[in-house]
């Protein structure tokens, strides 16, 4: 447990309030977990999908919505709008797949392929030529 404060802010006021069994201001505990865990969008803004192959960089360049202030007390995300709509089960398993590249299209697949040939990264859809 003592492990979990150690990359945040005021780790060490919250290990040190653990072990002297002090209670924990759980309103600051948790705008440093928000920090922590929104690190991943951090290092993904302003990233190229196309130059840089991490899922996250492409997620957050095509699907990101504004995030509130980690002060916040609300969720730090609201849901994108066609969770909102009333498509199929079919539409949305789709739309969920590929946001988050568990698909098999080549632009995708070919990333994890032995050729280094960026030929087998592109785009076998549409015409743009796009390499991801």
């Amino acid at each position: 447990m003592k492990d979990a404060f150690g990359d945040l802010q005021n780790g060490t006021l919250y290990r040190s309030d653990l072990f002297q069994c002090r209670k924990l201001n759980i309103s600051n505990l948790r705008i440093d977990l928000r920090f922590r865990h929104q690190a991943v969008w951090r290092e993904a803004h302003g990233q190229d999908p196309c130059s840089y192959s991490k899922k996250s960089v492409a997620y957050h360049n095509w699907f990101a919505l504004p995030e509130r202030p980690v002060s916040d007390a609300r969720a730090p995300f609201v849901l994108p709008e066609y969770l909102k709509m009333a498509l199929s089960k079919s539409v949305m398993r789709k739309v969920a797949r590929f946001r988050i590249r568990g698909h098999g299209l080549k632009c995708y697949t070919g990333l994890y392929g032995r050729s280094p040939d960026r030929s087998a990264r592109v785009c076998s859809l549409c015409e743009n030529g796009d390499y991801i």
